[in-house]
């Protein structure tokens, strides 16, 4: 577990499985005293996946900012709720590189994702953050099941 003085990262991507990361999360930083670093990891062209018929020009700064707004007060409101101390970030990149570079860049004792978020043709051939994160990391990461969290 954390040392109360060091910080978790958490990953969130808007799912209810991210949700209960999250809230297990805040229930952990606010025990500990440990800071969160949340971050969702925004890939501009996977927005064209969730949308089902795309209309040139697509507005991405529009949606980074839309996200950027869920990000700090939807996603982040167990955070706040709990009073734990964070930050949230809005990173363009994969959801594994960003998780990795953010544990590096904030010295994390500990990483948190839910137990699967997205999904699509790209997790079938590209895997789930579940399952490449823990293989790449070189910190401990706890895996929060959406089903029984709190």
């Amino acid at each position: 577990m954390p040392d109360p003085r060091e910080t978790i990262v958490v990953g969130t991507d808007g799912s209810p499985e991210s949700h209960f990361a999250v809230r297990w999360a805040a229930g952990l930083a606010s025990r500990l005293g440990a800071r969160v670093v949340l971050i969702f990891a925004f890939e501009p062209l996977a927005e064209l996946e969730k949308t089902p018929t795309p209309r040139a020009p697509v507005d991405f700064p529009a949606i980074r900012e839309r996200h950027r707004r869920e990000l700090e007060s939807d996603w982040a409101r167990p955070l706040a709720e709990a009073g734990v101390e964070f930050t949230t970030y809005l990173v363009e990149d994969t959801p594994t590189e960003a998780l990795l570079a953010a544990a590096r860049e904030h010295d994390a004792a500990l990483v948190v994702i839910g137990s699967h978020g997205g999904s699509g043709w790209r997790d079938l051939i590209l895997g789930s953050v579940a399952t490449a994160l823990p293989a790449q990391l070189d910190r401990p990461i706890v895996i929060v099941p959406s089903r029984g969290a709190s």
